[in-house]
């Protein structure tokens, strides 16, 4: 599999090509792949490399300082970010936000079209995997965001083998065997299991992702006429069930739970007293005169 095609196709199909771009690199086998591919793909002048130091590990310096090198190597403009503290709690959640927050900051400094992410369809299995166990509705179960990712259908054996085949180096982040941490998980203990059934789980993921981002086109359309503010409740009561739910997912300002989304719907479909406020997702939704109020 010629993964530098697959860049450069990527780039002509996204309409990238000489526009300028923002790599996240941590410096592991992923994003030091895409690194090196990018690197041999783009003008110099227009790519940059965003690093976190999420600054919970000792060795998350030494990391840094080896990102720094392989872009000074390469000529690349390098920016670094440490994060001074992180939560007992909600850990990956709060992580994902903040390198999410930091690298369009870092984005718009270097005036990149776009930020570029190393997730491949490994990545992808474990997303849906995760989103399904928690509860996450059709739209969920497609988790990529495909424009900004160009190796989003291979499978992480594909990288491994470019690395050891242009013997790249990459550093090892020890946290990613943790499996107190649910991704890891799933990583180290269901996928293998998982491929005792279906060996090519990555190909059938992907299939299954193309297929639930089309359902979820389909049923955004239907409920974009309802998603404003405020909604009669006899509009929101006669949509099918499933447009229910996803209308509130819709509205929702974090992805919600699935009982959060079952106790706003019995509620709303067991005739409730007015001016009352309940909370889906982090969105507020209050019931006067008959109509739903959210902002």
């Amino acid at each position: 599999m010629n993964l530098e095609k697959i860049f450069t196709d990527f780039l002509k199909q996204e309409k990238l090509v000489g526009e300028k771009l923002l790599l996240a690199v941590s410096g592991g086998i992923d994003s030091s792949v895409l690194l090196e591919i990018a690197s041999h793909s783009v003008d110099i002048n227009n790519l940059a490399v965003f690093h976190l130091n999420h600054g919970t590990r000792k060795n998350s310096v030494k990391d840094s300082k080896f990102v720094q090198k392989m872009c000074s190597t390469k000529g690349i403009k390098f920016y670094g970010e440490k994060l001074t503290k992180t939560p007992t709690k909600n850990k990956e959640e709060f992580w994902r936000d903040q390198r999410k927050k930091l690298a369009q900051k870092t984005a718009k400094n270097f005036r990149a079209d776009r930020i570029i992410t190393a997730h491949h369809a490994t990545d992808l299995v474990e997303t849906m995997l995760f989103r399904l166990v928690k509860g996450c509705g059709v739209t969920g179960l497609s988790p990529f965001n495909i424009s900004t990712k160009p190796f989003w259908q291979i499978p992480r054996s594909e990288i491994e083998k470019y690395a050891k085949e242009k013997k790249l180096k990459f550093v090892t982040d020890p946290s990613n065997d943790d499996i107190n941490l649910e991704r890891n998980l799933i990583r180290h203990k269901v996928l293998p299991q998982l491929r005792n059934i279906t060996p090519n789980l990555e190909k059938v993921f992907v299939s299954e992702s193309k297929i639930f981002s089309e359902v979820g086109s389909f049923l955004a359309k239907s409920i974009t006429s309802y998603a404003k503010s405020p909604l009669p409740l006899k509009d929101f009561l006669v949509l099918s069930p499933i447009l229910q739910t996803e209308l509130l997912r819709l509205i929702s300002t974090k992805t919600p739970s699935s009982s959060e989304i079952r106790d706003l719907l019995k509620w709303l479909r067991n005739d409730p007293k007015g001016n009352s406020i309940k909370s889906v997702g982090r969105t507020k939704i209050q019931l006067k005169n008959k109509k739903l109020y959210w902002e």
